[in-house]
């Protein structure tokens, strides 16, 4: 991860990096992980990841399935992706504090822009579960999605599609099983 930005907790700030994507933190929404207000300096480290990328399956996290706020599972079609984290002077992690959202924008590229809906399912991922969770909603504005969250994490517009249960077995001309075919 590298450092995109920094700004002072305090008065808030906004971080811009290449492709598009962007963070705004209103003022005085930051606390240290046991939620006590912190003020000083933080660094924000953000990626931002193009889903028109040939790329991309070897940089997404997780396999875009994701579970609805309904507990189903579906397939994801992803219209890009936001990873931020943010730390304080010394290297401790920060978070939104309560209450509080920050905003995201994420840049649609030209060739998903015919396609993308004009509001769209917010997905975070789960590192527990290695799925993306369904969690509100972005708008899109002209060639970008705009969202706000309460939490950071990698954050993924998606449009989700059922899945297929498929299960099959494989036999050699003998009818024996081919293990790990």
């Amino acid at each position: 991860k590298n450092n995109s930005g920094s700004f002072i907790a305090s008065t808030g700030g906004t971080i811009n990096i290449s492709g598009g994507a962007k963070l705004v933190m209103p003022a005085n929404a930051v606390t240290d992980a046991s939620g006590n207000a912190y003020t000083g300096s933080v660094n924000v480290a953000m990626a931002w990841i193009d889903p028109s990328s040939a790329d991309l399956p070897n940089i997404l996290m997780g396999d875009l399935r994701g579970i609805t706020t309904d507990n189903q599972e579906r397939g994801l079609s992803t219209y890009g992706m936001i990873g931020v984290e943010l730390t304080g002077t010394g290297g401790q992690a920060l978070k939104v504090a309560a209450g509080k959202t920050a905003e995201l924008t994420f840049p649609i590229p030209a060739s998903l822009q015919g396609a993308a809906p004009s509001t769209i399912d917010l997905w975070h991922f789960d590192e527990a579960t290695a799925r993306w969770k369904q969690e509100g909603t972005a708008a899109r504005t002209g060639a970008n999605y705009v969202a706000n969250v309460s939490h950071f994490s990698f954050w993924n517009c998606d449009a989700p599609f059922p899945l297929v249960d498929l299960c099959m077995s494989f036999k050699d001309p003998n009818g024996q099983a081919l293990i790990n075919a």
